[in-house]
């Protein structure tokens, strides 16, 4: 199996830090860092992953990139969009479930 070096763009980690924004405004900023921790341990699982998962068949994923795939959340509430690059996994985007249409 092969295992892929993960980068993950700036763009991502703005949208992390608005799910926190968001998950402190309405519990606990104790909540907002476990699941920022829950979904940082998630988009790690790609370094051996990637491989597995196949091409996105929606528009709205491949929208970011011609090859994406996507990871659901274990909470399937949001999609950790992401293509490879020779031995790099690039993670594009995190994006609510509910936001992925064809």
């Amino acid at each position: 199996m092969k295992e892929y070096k993960v980068k993950i763009l700036d763009t991502v980690f703005d949208d992390i830090d608005s799910l926190a924004d968001f998950i402190v405004s309405v519990s606990l900023p104790e909540h907002a860092v476990k699941y920022v921790r829950e979904l940082g341990a998630e988009i790690m699982t790609l370094r051996y992953l990637a491989d597995v998962i196949p091409q996105s068949r929606y528009r709205t994923v491949l929208h970011y990139h011609p090859h994406a795939k996507q990871l659901r959340t274990r909470n399937k509430q949001f999609n950790i969009i992401f293509h490879i690059e020779g031995d790099t996994v690039i993670v594009d985007k995190i994006i609510a479930s509910k936001m992925i249409i064809n």
